[in-house]
C-alpha cells in the first residue's frame, strides 16, 4: 500500500512538473511573441517600395531620411528647359514638390507604394510665363505637360531636356504637311545637281539635331559638286530653312555676294565655312528636294500644327560708293576706274499662332558694301614739290594725304581688293 501510494506521489509529482513547464514555456512564447510583433510592427516588410526606392526593414524615421536623400539628389540632378519653337525657359529639380511625409504615413508594408508630388505652383507659372504663351491656353494642354513630369519624377526619372511644347498640342494632328519651299534656277556653271538629287533627294534631321551641310559634301566622296553649286543649294537651303522651325547654328556671306545669290539670303560655305542647322520643332524633319529641267526645288515637311514661319526682308537699300582722289606723278596716266552701289538688307522672321502674329525675330543685317570710284589725278602740290626738287631745292620727298569726297563712313573697298568672308 505504502508502495502504491508511493509511485502515485511520484507520478503527481511528475505531472505537475510536466504542466508547470509547458504553462511557463507557452505564457513565455505568447509574451515574446506579442513583444515581437509591436517591435516589427515599426519596420517595412520586406519588398516595399516608395516610388523607386526600396525601404524593407527601415522604421518610418530611417525611411523618410532615405526617400529625402534620394530626391534631393535628383531634383540637384535636374537642369531642364520648356521650349516652344525658338524660346525657352530652364528651370531645375526644385520645380518638383515632393510629399515624402505623406508617402511614408500612406505605405502599405510589403507593397509597392507611389511616391507623391505635385508642382510647385509657383516656379512653374514663373517658367510657364516666360515663354510669353499668355493668350495661347487653348494651344497647349498643359494638364498633360504637367502630368508627364510628374509621372518622371515620381519614378525619378531624368526629365526630358528640352521638353517640347509643341508635343503637347491639345488637338495634335500626326499627319505629314508642306513646311516651306524655295525654287531657283541653276546657273550655267553650276554642277553637281544630278548627284545631289541622287543622293541627297530626303534627310531627315531629328528633334534637336544638327544637320551641317559641309559635313554632308565632305562624307560623299563620290559626289561630284563645284562651288557655285555648293553655294547655290547652301543658299537655297538657308531660306527654305528660314521659313520653318529650324534655327540658324552658322552661316555666312561674302563682302561682295560672289555666287550673286538673292540678297540677304546668300550662304556662302567651303572648307572653313558652313551652313549649319537645328531641329527645333520637336518632332522630324525632312528635307526634300526634287528637280524639274534646271530648276532646283527644296521642301520641308514636318507633322502639321498651328505654326507657321515666315522670313521676310523686312528692309532693303542701295549704298552708294563714294569718290576716292589718288595723286599720281607725271609720268603716270590719268584714269578712272569705276565703282559700284553696295546693298543692305535686313531680314526678319515672323511665328504666327493660329495665323496670327506672336513673335518677330531680327535674323541678320546684310551689307555688300560698296566698290569706290576711284580716280588717279595729278596733284599740283606733287607737281610744285617736283619742280622745286628739280631747281636744286630740298630732296625730301613730300608725302601727300589720300583725298576723298563724299566720305559715307563706308570701309573702303578698292577695285582690286578681292573677296573676304564676314561671318554671320
Amino acid at each position: 500500500m505504502e508502495q502504491k501510494n508511493s509511485l502515485q506521489f511520484i507520478l503527481l509529482v511528475t505531472i505537475s512538473s510536466v504542466l508547470l513547464f509547458i504553462l511557463t514555456f507557452g505564457v513565455y512564447k505568447v509574451a515574446n511573441a506579442i513583444t515581437n510583433g509591436e517591435n516589427n510592427s515599426n519596420y517595412f516588410d520586406a519588398n516595399t517600395w516608395i516610388g523607386p526606392i526600396a525601404i524593407d526593414g527601415l522604421s518610418k524615421e530611417q525611411a523618410a531620411q532615405l526617400v529625402s536623400q534620394k530626391t534631393t539628389t535628383w531634383a540637384l540632378e535636374q537642369n531642364t528647359s520648356l521650349q516652344f519653337i525658338f524660346e525657352e525657359s530652364t528651370f531645375t529639380g526644385d520645380i518638383i514638390d515632393f510629399l515624402i511625409e505623406e508617402s511614408i504615413q500612406q505605405a502599405i508594408s510589403g507593397e509597392q507604394n507611389p511616391l507623391l508630388v505635385e508642382l510647385n505652383k509657383e516656379k512653374w507659372d514663373a517658367s510657364f510665363a516666360k515663354l510669353g504663351l499668355q493668350g495661347y491656353t487653348d494651344l497647349i494642354d498643359e494638364i498633360r505637360l504637367q502630368d508627364d513630369i510628374l509621372g518622371q519624377a515620381s519614378t525619378l526619372q531624368s526629365l526630358a531636356n528640352p521638353i517640347h511644347m509643341t508635343q503637347y498640342f491639345k488637338e495634335p494632328n500626326n499627319d505629314s504637311k508642306l513646311i516651306a519651299s524655295e525654287s531657283f534656277t541653276l546657273d550655267e556653271t553650276s554642277f553637281g545637281a544630278l548627284s545631289w538629287i541622287k543622293k541627297h533627294d530626303d534627310l531627315e534631321v531629328g528633334t534637336d539635331l544638327l544637320f551641317s551641310l559641309n559635313e554632308l559634301f565632305q562624307t560623299d566622296t563620290e559626289g561630284l559638286y563645284n562651288a557655285q553649286f555648293q553655294n547655290e543649294i547652301a543658299s537655297l537651303l538657308y531660306k527654305t530653312a528660314l521659313n520653318s522651325p529650324f534655327s540658324i547654328v552658322e552661316r555666312h556671306v561674302t563682302t561682295g555676294n560672289q555666287y550673286k545669290r538673292e540678297v540677304g539670303f546668300e550662304a556662302f560655305i567651303d572648307g572653313n565655312h558652313d551652313l549649319v542647322l537645328k531641329n527645333e520643332y520637336g518632332h522630324s524633319i525632312s528635307i526634300q528636294s526634287t528637280m524639274e529641267g534646271n530648276k532646283l526645288t527644296i521642301s520641308i515637311y514636318s507633322q502639321a500644327s498651328p505654326i507657321e514661319v515666315l522670313a521676310t526682308i523686312d528692309e532693303q537699300k542701295e549704298l552708294t560708293p563714294r569718290v576716292i582722289i589718288r595723286p599720281i606723278e607725271l609720268d603716270q596716266q590719268e584714269r578712272k576706274v569705276p565703282g559700284k552701289n553696295g546693298t543692305q538688307a535686313r531680314v526678319k522672321r515672323v511665328v504666327l499662332l493660329h495665323d496670327s502674329p506672336w513673335k518677330t525675330y531680327d535674323i541678320s543685317l546684310d551689307s555688300y558694301l560698296p566698290v569706290h570710284e576711284v580716280w588717279y589725278k595729278f596733284n599740283e602740290k606733287l607737281l610744285d614739290s617736283s619742280e622745286g626738287n628739280n631747281s636744286g631745292g630740298n630732296n625730301s620727298s613730300v608725302t601727300l594725304p589720300t583725298t576723298v569726297t563724299e566720305d559715307r563712313g563706308y570701309e573702303e573697298v578698292d577695285p582690286e581688293y578681292g573677296d573676304g568672308y564676314v561671318g554671320k
